[in-house]
């Protein structure tokens, strides 16, 4: 919530109703930010403890954020990137920003603070005014009080006010900019004599000795995790919601006091046809883009089916999908892309629009306005809301009950019954995926891999907001895949190496020749388009050795062999293409943004790392940190 209240906070100096929002910090006052409770100690820096729920809530937005921008992430991956790490770092980073500003003097006054939380836009009626209402609902929707918003937004006010002071000297001069303009938008062509594995396959023979050796050398690859099925009860909030009674008219009063909480943001489903053409792309390349899309265009509003036409023409990675886009808001898009979308009618299909992706031809399917649902729309998801709210107060009671009955000897089938509880049957699932699978921890998952068949767990698992009782079905323990599963696999990864071994002993052994301009006998020279320092080079492939090599060249000479994932390859430069004067002029000032955003970026971890340097840090939790 105040991540994206952030990023929707406007610039200073708006007039605002002062008297409005003195009337929403009178009710909760300003000074009800309570402190951190005698919680367990995360961290602490200098003489302020970071608390546990402080990183707790920290984590969970982060969290969260990740799946709602990657929503196929599993959760055995978060432990791979450090995200606890990485929260834990962010407040240490924010805490010693903040004793800085208190070094410093630094203050946020009341006024400040109330002009920056008017101009939020989430706060503001349809007039674009801050609303004491639409900010009491609002927060209170987030499950937030204003007291302990308004202390966040001060603090986030407050580092920003350091960070800024710490990056005030930051410059870049035209020379400095120019120099990364062209270093970045140079492009280069190469000759190249390539020697590919393909022809090689034949020779590249694989015994079963190899395919034996290699499985049991890289035996890891193929292990197959312990994994248990269950039965068990939910007794959270989701899962007791069904025993509770919820009245229409309780909704309905929800509603009325709610509406601005349910309000969906303007937003569009479209497809599109992507010619893909470089940002600096000469006038010839443009003109022969803009051909190429103008006769795809034609056949559009011909009335051809778009999502073939996007099969068969776009460039971009939705064409297999019939150029698909599907829903999405204002922000979520390059910007010309975007104020296109938004300004058309449904059915509609727009002129070719130029993005540093390239030319596009976009079919608006349908735009929905920015509106206020109907009761009818929601009630079911408030219905829900409200059910779960209520039965989270059964929790702790249901518990106590479910186990005692357990104890008295009854089966999961019968308290289900009795208790008028759903009886959940689990797909397998591993420890990893305990999270996803039954939503509880892998710590908590621990007791079902410790019990054989059979077993009712004697204790409660905690879950998210409650807790399961269950009973282990089936239990796998730890495996390999059989050899005779991957044998092939790991028959064709081995040609394929050998292929590409052999084909880089063919290219050394005519070293010689080739680096003396000697190509008799050798492969048929070929020459690649224009490439950037990064990305694929059409015919090569992804190889950044071969890249850098080229771009470093100074003269037309033979320059290997180096190996790639196809073959073994000789090249040489061909062109150089420099960006224009007149590219340079377009693009100077995003180039001078771009470049003084990184340096303020490099001077920011500068100066936080020096403060750390000459702080007291102290991890006092690491044990659940090594957990996350």
């Amino acid at each position: 919530m105040l991540d994206s209240i952030r990023q929707n906070s406007q610039s200073w100096g708006v007039k605002l109703a002062f008297a409005l929002i003195v009337v929403v910090f009178v009710f909760w006052g300003v000074g009800s930010m309570n402190g951190p409770s005698n919680s367990a100690v995360m961290a602490t820096v200098n003489d302020t403890a970071i608390m546990m729920p402080e990183f707790r809530q920290a984590y969970e937005l982060q969290i969260s954020a990740i799946k709602n921008r990657f929503p196929g992430i599993d959760e055995s991956q978060f432990k791979q990137l450090g995200i606890g790490q990485q929260v834990l770092q962010g407040l240490i980073a924010r805490t010693l920003l903040l004793q800085e500003a208190e070094r410093l003097g630094m203050t946020v006054t009341p006024v400040e603070l109330k002009t920056e939380i008017a101009s939020i836009p989430v706060f503001q009626n349809a007039q674009g005014e801050f609303d004491p209402e639409v900010y009491k609902q609002t927060l209170a929707a987030q499950g937030m009080s204003a007291g302990s918003f308004e202390r966040q937004f001060k603090e986030d006010l407050l580092t920003k006010k350091v960070r800024e002071n710490a990056v005030i000297s930051a410059s870049v001069s035209d020379e400095e900019a120019r120099e990364a303009f062209v270093y970045a938008s140079e492009k280069r062509s190469m000759d190249y004599l390539m020697y590919s594995a393909v022809d090689y396959f034949k020779k590249a023979a694989v015994t079963d000795e190899e395919i034996k050796a290699f499985y049991d050398t890289n035996i890891s690859r193929y292990a197959v995790p312990a994994q248990v099925s269950i039965k068990y009860l939910a007794l959270t909030p989701e899962g007791l919601a069904s025993t509770v009674a919820v009245d229409e008219a309780e909704a309905e009063a929800y509603f009325a006091d709610n509406k601005e909480a349910f309000r969906k943001n303007e937003q569009a489903d479209a497809s599109h046809i992507l010619i893909k053409l470089d940002e600096n792309a000469s006038a010839e390349d443009v003109a022969a883009a803009t051909k190429k899309i103008e006769k795809v265009l034609k056949q559009a509003r011909s009335g051809k089916d778009f999502a073939k036409l996007a099969q068969k023409y776009s460039e971009g990675p939705t064409a297999p999908t019939g150029g698909a886009l599907g829903v999405f808001t204002r922000g979520q898009m390059v910007k010309p892309f975007e104020d296109v979308v938004f300004s058309m009618k449904d059915g509609e299909i727009s002129d070719p629009v130029r993005t540093s992706f390239g030319l596009h031809i976009i079919k608006l399917n349908k735009l929905e306005q920015a509106r206020v649902p109907s009761f009818e729309e929601v009630k079911g998801q408030i219905m829900t809301k409200l059910a779960q709210e209520r039965a989270a107060d059964k929790v702790t009671a249901t518990l106590d009950t479910v186990m005692e009955q357990m104890l008295s000897g009854k089966s999961l089938e019968d308290i289900a019954k009795e208790q008028k509880l759903t009886l959940e049957t689990s797909p397998e699932f591993s420890r990893e995926q305990a999270p996803v699978a039954v939503g509880i921890t892998k710590e908590a998952a621990e007791e079902l891999f410790s019990v054989p068949s059979g077993t009712t767990v004697d204790t409660p698992l905690e879950a998210k907001d409650g807790y399961i009782v269950a009973r282990v079905e089936r239990s796998k323990p730890e495996s390999s895949m059989p050899l005779e599963q991957v044998s092939a696999s790991i028959k064709e990864q081995l040609i394929a190496e050998k292929s590409i071994e052999l084909a880089y002993d063919a290219a050394k052994a005519s070293s010689e020749k080739v680096l003396a301009d000697d190509l008799k006998g050798q492969p048929e020279v070929q020459t690649t388009p224009f490439v950037a320092r990064q990305g694929f080079i059409p015919g090569i492939g992804a190889a950044e050795e071969v890249t850098k090599a080229v771009f470093a060249a100074d003269g037309k000479k033979w320059l290997g062999p180096y190996k790639t994932q196809t073959g073994a390859v000789f090249v040489r430069l061909n062109e150089v293409d420099q960006p224009s004067e007149k590219a340079w002029l377009e693009a100077k000032d995003e180039v001078h943004k771009a470049l003084l955003q990184r340096k303020k970026q490099q001077m920011e971890q500068s100066f936080v790392k020096s403060l750390a340097d000459k702080a007291e840090i102290v991890i006092k939790n690491n044990e659940l940190l090594d957990k996350l």
